[in-house]
């Protein structure tokens, strides 16, 4: 059972990895002026989101 969790546990923080340079991936592609007039606090809220989604996403298939 403690198995099913670890594995679980790392799929989920496997997604939260993919989620984080997804997004770093697009803003980077962004043009700067675009990059220069968020704030950084907004991005680092949608990181943190979509990796939230994307972590309950693959531990729902997970099951």
């Amino acid at each position: 059972m403690s198995s099913s969790l670890l594995r679980k546990a790392l799929i989920g923080l496997a997604a939260c990895a993919v989620a984080f340079f997804i997004t770093l991936g697009v803003i980077a592609v962004l043009p700067r002026t675009v990059q220069d007039t968020v704030p950084p606090g907004v991005l680092g809220g949608a990181v943190v989101v979509l990796g939230v989604t994307t972590a309950r996403r693959f531990t729902r298939r997970a099951r």
